[in-house]
């Protein structure tokens, strides 16, 4: 996110609007839900939005049982304001605990890169992967531990527009461009998916919030709002047709990020739409200016994941 690069995002006030990308609508998560996940890819080279961390562990090294394939961007990686990935308490490793609770008693292998996009997910180039990319280690491992896994999840779509926010301006041709890679990548990665994991396996995959919608309670970005609301808007649809085409289940966030309300409530002191005290709460964004989650934004994510792969079959 300086650079513009996907995941890093320790979003300066000016570059507020840089949380274009990164939530998407993230969705990645509103109000009720929650998340989060183990070791992940080590960052390859020094992109900004890479943070580095652990290789991706050899399936052949964990214990046996049902696996849960955690696959995605920094949502999914547990990316901290100033760089840290906490995988234990992101959003795959809490919904893998409420799982777990219900006594489905899987293994979590998080194979997320921070600053992922669609291009990446399939060519390599922002974390390290035996395999080479994040699609090629999926592949592996849902290869290796055939008929073992339970559930795969995935976020990811939204490092594709973060490039197109200039200071505080939304680049709408660069977010078409970012959308047409989204729409061109995604089927291909949900169909590889859902081959490699089988007809049996639910495939689940997370829309974004709208960070943008802090703009109103930071003062900057509000003239974008409406542009960056289009451009979330247009990527969640992008991501269910996606899924959906797959055979995959689209997870949305808008409910539990409460995208749609725009109640007057209290935060901070101050009154304000219900939509924006969700994301000032639910991300870091109106306090450190990052567009990640907070530990109960994980959590709410982490529920709502939770309760989808429920209501798929996951026991």
């Amino acid at each position: 996110m300086v650079s513009l690069t996907p995941e890093v995002l320790s979003v300066r006030r000016p570059l507020l609007l840089s949380v274009l990308a990164a939530a998407l609508v993230l969705a990645g998560c509103g109000g009720a839900d929650e998340a989060a996940a183990p070791a992940a890819p080590a960052a390859s080279a020094p992109a900004p939005s890479a943070s580095p961390t652990e290789a991706p562990s050899d399936p052949a090294e964990d214990p046996l049982g049902r696996t849960y394939l955690a696959l995605g961007d920094s949502l999914a990686a547990g990316y901290q304001p100033g760089g840290t990935e906490l995988r234990d308490s992101a959003y795959p490793a809490l919904a893998l605990s409420r799982l777990d609770r219900a006594g489905a008693e899987l293994t979590l292998e998080n194979l997320a890169c921070s600053g992922e996009t669609t291009d990446s997910f399939l060519d390599g180039g922002k974390c390290d992967y035996a395999a080479g990319s994040q699609m090629a280690q999926a592949e592996a491992v849902l290869a290796e531990r055939a008929g073992d896994v339970a559930l795969v999840s995935i976020d990811l779509g939204g490092n594709d527009l973060l490039r197109c926010v200039r200071e505080t301006a939304v680049d709408t041709a660069c977010t078409k461009q970012g959308l047409a890679g989204v729409a061109e990548n995604l089927p291909e990665i949900l169909d590889r998916l859902r081959a490699a994991a089988g007809q049996d396996v639910p495939v689940l995959v997370l829309g974004y919030y709208n960070p943008w919608l802090a703009a109103s309670y930071l003062g900057e970005g509000e003239g974008q709002l409406d542009a960056a609301t289009s451009a979330y808007t247009a990527l969640d649809r992008a991501i269910t047709k996606a899924a959906t085409e797959a055979g995959a289940t689209p997870v949305p966030l808008t409910s539990a990020f409460k995208l749609d309300d725009a109640t007057p409530t209290t935060f901070g002191g101050r009154e304000v739409p219900t939509n924006v005290a969700q994301v000032c709460t639910l991300t870091y964004i109106c306090t450190a200016f990052d567009i990640h989650l907070t530990d109960e934004g994980a959590a709410v994510v982490g529920r709502v994941l939770a309760a989808a792969a429920t209501k798929a079959g996951v026991t």
